[in-house]
């Protein structure tokens, strides 16, 4: 792998234990490497998580990395980098989790994956469960899985790899109650992630210069990027819910900077007494900050991904 692709492998693993201002210190030109290298066809293997996660306890144990922060930091990855799989599955490997999984259980874990993916759980998993799993499918995509059962070397140890990093993977979803359904594109979802925890200002010249770029792999992170403007194709129920979960003050300095029209549309949208509630503190409100309104615009666009994620907000993006 190169650079781009361990810094891209590194922040997939880790990226959510660090702090929030750690992708403020990123340059324009730092964030647009990382998210190239979320964009790479090499395939990753477990191997490749344990050995950048091993890099990077060794790059701690420079005497120049002392400060506090940063053993606190290492700390933690030191942690994960002993017990990546282990935390999760304390008793085995993912392979022998999956032979204890009940058939509701694998249903999540093939949800909307291809035959080839299918066939792989399907084979390691208990025969009885998947047998009754099986019978689930259309005839056509029944006859696809066995095609793929046929073509697979159980003893090909690059296979058992893969399937171990994507089982893994589809644990976390599931653990943390995501719509799994949702997420087809692990790095689509983590350039999303990235685009989400910065300036609203920084991530939309990003997203363009990547659409202009790679057309194609924008699209799919489209699928998890959301912005203020999404705002209006929630429903009105669940928008008034979602936003009375802030204090008036931040919204109303986060619609302080987006257009005029795009704000009277939104609180349109949300119940009489919410609106009432946002205006009247913009029309009570002083000059204020690029900084505050920033922070403001990010904290409600990270709580609105965190809520489509975990399912409380039904949101369907418009192309």
């Amino acid at each position: 792998m190169d650079n781009k692709q361990k810094a891209a492998l590194l922040f997939s693993l880790i990226g959510e234990h660090l702090p929030k201002n750690v992708l403020e210190q990123f340059s324009r030109e730092e964030l647009e490497k990382l998210m190239e290298g979320m964009n790479s066809k090499r395939k990753i293997t477990l191997s490749d998580e344990r050995k950048v996660l091993s890099d990077l306890y060794t790059s701690f144990q420079a005497p120049k990395l002392t400060s506090k922060s940063t053993q606190k930091l290492f700390s933690k990855e030191k942690s994960l980098n002993e017990e990546v799989y282990s935390t999760t599955y304390p008793k085995g490997s993912p392979i022998a989790e999956l032979k204890k999984k009940k058939k509701e259980e694998l249903e999540l874990i093939v949800k909307d994956e291809p035959a080839r993916t299918i066939a792989m759980v399907m084979s390691f998993a208990n025969p009885d469960e998947a047998s009754t799993l099986i019978e689930d499918f259309p005839e056509k995509i029944r006859e696809q899985i066995i095609d793929e059962i046929q073509k697979i070397d159980f003893y090909s140890e690059k296979l058992r790899s893969e399937l171990e990093s994507f089982l893994a993977f589809k644990y976390d979803l599931i653990e943390s109650r995501m719509i799994v359904s949702k997420v087809k594109n692990r790095s689509s979802k983590t350039v999303a992630e990235i685009l989400a925890r910065i300036s609203p200002n920084v991530s939309f010249k990003l997203f363009s210069s990547l659409k202009q770029r790679n057309p194609e792999f924008a699209e799919t992170i489209n699928e998890h990027f959301y912005t203020l403007q999404d705002l209006l194709y929630v429903g009105r129920t669940s928008l008034s819910k979602f936003l009375s979960q802030f204090h008036p003050i931040v919204l109303a300095c986060a619609f302080k900077g987006i257009e005029l029209e795009l704000k009277d549309k939104i609180l349109e949208r949300c119940e009489p007494w919410i609106s009432r509630q946002i205006q009247l503190e913009m029309d009570s409100m002083g000059p204020v900050s690029l900084a505050e309104i920033e922070e403001a615009q990010k904290a409600l666009i990270e709580g609105l991904n965190q809520a489509v994620d975990s399912g409380k907000i039904k949101l369907w993006k418009v192309k």
